[in-house]
């Protein structure tokens, strides 16, 4: 059996498991963001299978989440506010972990989540366009404020238009900063069936990103719900294979 080493680190306020490969190799590292209602432990799985393929892979506890504190009910409407705080405190939060990267030799990393991690990394690609190495973003959305309507929808919320993070939520929307990541790639899968976060507002995000001159890839997969599936796995790290092969240096770091 292969074995990998694990450890579990504090980095500021976040609990942190790190994966590392069994070749430790300090140019090729990822951070992924698990979903809403998840946490870092129950990623392993998908760690394993990038570590298999060489890279050091950090899984950051969302604040809510994990050993930062459950909450009783992810699904009531009253907690979904909560949902993209935990957005904003997650890109807020990235400062520290690149920071502690750098401090620890390791290279500009790549950033990878699934659906609430799946919005979380192509926000911190605009945030921190000099600090990550590329976005993949599973079942997620670069459309903010088109996600917001489309799960009030789906999940029966009905906030009004003066809700104060309404306004949060479409100024912060990747979707009014294409600019920002005209050099950044973005990897975005999402399943065509999609319950949780519609895939069409992915979509939208796609298509503005490619007509601002964005380096981007969007792959839908026929009758696939809300899953992380190895087909999904297998494309990206196709395609940041491909990415790395270009060889392009990505030494800036603004944490």
């Amino acid at each position: 059996m292969i074995q990998f080493d694990t450890e579990l680190v504090k980095i500021g306020d976040i609990p942190v498991r790190i994966v590392h490969p069994i070749r430790k190799d300090r140019t090729r590292c990822v951070v992924f963001y698990h979903g809403w209602s998840s946490c870092s432990e129950l990623q392993m799985t998908r760690a394993l299978v990038l570590a298999a393929h060489g890279y050091t892979v950090l899984l950051p506890d969302s604040i809510f989440h994990g050993s930062r504190g459950m909450l009783p009910d992810y699904y009531s409407v009253e907690v979904y506010g909560i949902f993209w705080e935990t957005i904003f405190r997650n890109i807020d939060e990235f400062s520290e972990i690149g920071k502690w990267l750098h401090e620890h030799s390791f290279s500009v990393p790549w950033v990878m989540g699934h659906s609430m991690g799946g919005l979380t990394v192509i926000g911190l690609a605009v945030q921190y366009p000099n600090g990550i190495r590329g976005a993949v973003s599973f079942n997620g959305s670069g459309d903010w404020l088109l996600t917001h309507l489309f799960i009030q929808a789906r999940f029966g919320v009905a906030e009004p238009r003066d809700w104060p993070v309404y306004e949060e939520i479409d100024k912060k929307s990747p979707m009014h900063c294409l600019q920002e990541l005209k050099n950044v790639p973005v990897f975005m899968t999402n399943g065509e069936a999609d319950p949780s976060i519609d895939p069409r507002a992915q979509a939208h995000f796609a298509e503005a990103l490619s007509k601002a001159g964005g380096h981007g890839v969007h792959i839908t997969y026929p009758g696939l719900a809300h899953f992380v599936t190895t087909n999904m796995l297998d494309d990206a790290l196709a395609w940041m294979a491909s990415q790395e092969k270009e060889g392009q240096e990505w030494s800036q770091k603004e944490y």
